[in-house]
C-alpha cells in the first residue's frame, strides 16, 4: 500500500498546489484519480482532495488521516491548529483553516452510536458498512483564501 504524505495546506503525494492542471497529471498520485480544483485566473491547484482507498493512506507523520477514527483523529490535530466551530456541517467536516486541511465523511458516527437501538437492529454486514463512517471519507489541502 503507498503512502501518501499530507502537508496542509501545501500538497498530499506529489501532487503540489499551485501546480498547472499538465504537471498534475504528470505525478504519481494522479494515478490514484485525486479531484483537483485550479484557479481561474493562473490555471494553477487551489483545492487537492483524496478519498479513501485500498490502494494508498494519506499520511500527516503518522497520523493516517483516513484509516484512524475521528474521535481519536480529531482531538491530535486539534492540537496542532484549531478546526473551524462554527462550521455548519461539524460532525460531517472538520476544517482546520489556519494550515489549509479539511476532513469530511458522509455520516458522523461514533463508537457510542454503536450501542444504540437503531445500529444494534441492523444485519452484521450494514453495520459493517456503517461503521466505515467512524473515519473520515476524503482529506483536503487547499490554498490560503479558497474558502473566502
Amino acid at each position: 500500500m503507498k503512502h501518501l504524505a499530507v502537508e496542509p495546506g501545501q500538497s498530499i503525494g506529489d501532487i503540489r498546489l499551485g501546480m498547472t492542471q499538465k504537471e498534475v497529471e504528470q505525478t504519481d498520485a494522479f494515478t490514484f484519480d485525486p479531484k483537483v480544483e485550479y484557479d481561474a485566473a493562473q490555471g494553477k491547484a487551489q483545492f487537492i482532495e483524496f478519498y479513501e482507498s485500498d490502494e494508498f493512506k494519506c499520511m500527516l507523520g503518522e497520523l493516517d488521516l483516513l484509516g484512524t477514527e475521528a474521535d481519536t483523529l480529531i482531538p491530535q490535530l486539534d492540537k496542532t491548529a484549531p478546526y473551524d466551530r462554527e462550521d455548519p456541517e461539524l460532525g460531517y467536516s472538520y476544517q482546520f483553516d489556519e494550515i489549509g486541511l479539511i476532513l469530511w465523511r458522509p455520516v458522523p458516527m461514533t463508537r457510542a452510536d454503536m450501542q444504540e437501538p437503531w445500529f444494534q437492529e441492523m444485519p452484521a454486514e450494514n453495520q459493517q458498512d456503517e461503521m466505515k463512517h467512524l473515519c473520515f471519507s476524503t482529506v483536503a489541502v487547499y490554498a490560503k483564501g479558497y474558502y473566502d
